[in-house]
């Protein structure tokens, strides 16, 4: 019989590298080939930012062009890759609370251990560039309930 250990889940990887790396250093990768020298080198956590995305894969500046579906697969190409956790930039959770809530369902499905959202307004612009608004405190506490 082939014995089989039950894997962590990919948050609870992400929660024990905070726990084991003080501080943890998250390593930006556009794809999984850079993610896999990241690991490679010795990184225990892997960084997604919505700016990678639209950089390395398309080629445009981040100015919210990427859907949760291109970000989506971006990330799990690059989790099937790698074997430490993923942190992803889901900007502003591509929608409302109702579409907050699937974004999260696809993240969790494409493997990434944690996500953060951003707090601007639509149409949101890349978080270097000048000239951003954010959304009230109800309506981002709103966001992620």
């Amino acid at each position: 019989a082939i014995f089989q250990e039950k894997m962590a889940t990919p948050g609870a990887r992400f929660r024990e590298a905070v726990q084991k790396c003080r501080p943890l250093q998250v390593v930006g990768a556009v794809n999984a080939y850079t993610a896999m020298l990241a690991e490679k080198t010795g990184f225990q956590a892997i960084y997604v930012s919505g700016s990678g995305v639209a950089t390395a894969s398309f080629g445009m500046p981040d100015l919210g062009i990427t859907t949760m579906s291109d970000v989506v697969e971006d990330v799990r190409r690059i989790t099937s890759a790698i074997s430490v956790p993923v942190l992803v930039d889901i900007d502003t959770g591509f929608g409302s609370a109702l579409n907050i809530a699937r974004t999260i369902r696809e993240f969790e499905r494409a493997g990434a251990a944690a996500v953060h959202i951003e707090d601007q307004v639509q149409a949101k612009r890349c978080g270097h560039r000048p000239v951003k608004q954010v959304v009230s405190t109800d309506e981002m506490i709103d966001s992620i309930r």
